[in-house]
């Protein structure tokens, strides 16, 4: 399996550790960066696009919490979803939402899948691995 590039981003450090935990537990060889708002993380996504070598340090999966300082996670997914150089990212939400509201708006912004965050850690891993490995072992993204 080959290792991953997976871009997280979480505002709540234990939250941010369970679903490192259960990336890396499906393939310990997962690069794995994390951002604890919105804003840092599209911020980064634009310095990608800056560099010569954009296309392979884009990432392949992004997960994104909802209700985070600064810019939350249905803003950041909107942004992600209108700009050409990364709409193409399979991008889901993690978050500990089951508003039904939340989850229109996941997915009317772009959203490949919402994941309601469950109090059992054993479950919230196999959830996190298995849509994981859907998106990027299973399914075949555009390459651009």
């Amino acid at each position: 399996m080959e290792p991953l590039k997976i871009l997280i981003a979480e505002d709540n450090d234990d939250h941010a550790e369970m679903i490192i935990d259960a990336l890396e537990e499906h393939n310990p060889e997962n690069k794995i960066e994390r951002f604890i708002n919105g804003q840092l993380l599209i911020s980064y996504l634009e310095e990608l696009t800056q560099r010569d070598d954009t296309e392979s340090l884009m990432p392949d999966l992004i997960l994104l919490d909802i209700k985070m300082p600064i810019m939350g996670g249905l803003q950041a997914l909107k942004i992600i979803k209108q700009n050409i150089a990364f709409r193409h990212i399979p991008t889901m939400i993690v978050s500990t939402s089951e508003y039904s509201l939340d989850i229109e708006k996941g997915y009317q912004y772009g959203a490949n899948s919402y994941i309601v965050k469950p109090f059992d850690y054993a479950d919230f891993a196999r959830k996190i691995c298995e849509v994981s490995r859907f998106w990027v072992d299973i399914s075949e993204p555009p390459k651009s």
